[in-house]
């Protein structure tokens, strides 16, 4: 039997080291029986492309990816803000409609309500890590969100809490 593909969603592929990024995480997958997909493997050829319709093929090219995958982790870790990566809750609830079992992850401990500058709006009081939707997707496939708390220096560099989520991911998918 193959190795199940997981589709390898974050913030990461904006950072300035995000191939090498996407390399140790391909390599943390295999050490528990996955074969990770980085949004990047995608080919996209930047020659003489328009840049929106680059950006829409860029588009294309991730919902291709994440249609060949079984599962996805997700770097749910604030990114320009006090939430996620936007981007990546998309991938999240894509995954989750297509009935594909979704973990997370985040490297800051603190909740989403904690984080969120007070405005006169009501804020989740639930506890989680980010919007119910995003979260609710992780725990509707039996998984819980793997909050790491690392020094801020290395908020958007350790792979410790990836490596905890990806452990988790094997240990839910065997039942």
């Amino acid at each position: 039997m193959s190795q199940p593909k997981v589709y390898l969603a974050g913030p990461d592929v904006f950072f300035p080291d995000a191939l090498a990024i996407g390399e140790k995480k391909k390599a943390i997958c295999a050490q528990f029986g996955f074969q990770g997909v980085f949004p990047l493997d995608a080919p996209l050829d930047f020659e003489g492309s328009e840049p929106r319709a680059l950006a829409y093929r860029a588009f294309d090219l991730m919902v291709e990816l994440m249609e060949d995958c079984d599962l996805i982790i997700a770097n749910m870790t604030p990114f320009r803000g006090p939430s996620m990566d936007v981007g990546t809750a998309i991938e999240i609830g894509y995954m989750h409609g297509r009935g594909k079992p979704v973990f997370g992850y985040t490297n800051v401990t603190d909740d989403y309500a904690e984080r969120v500058e007070p405005d006169g709006f009501f804020v989740e009081p639930f506890g989680l890590i980010d919007n119910i939707m995003v979260e609710g997707s992780v725990h509707r496939s039996n998984a819980a969100v793997i909050r790491g708390s690392v020094a801020d220096a290395e908020i958007y560099t350790s792979l410790d809490t990836f490596r905890l989520c990806a452990e988790h991911a094997k240990e839910v998918l065997a039942g």
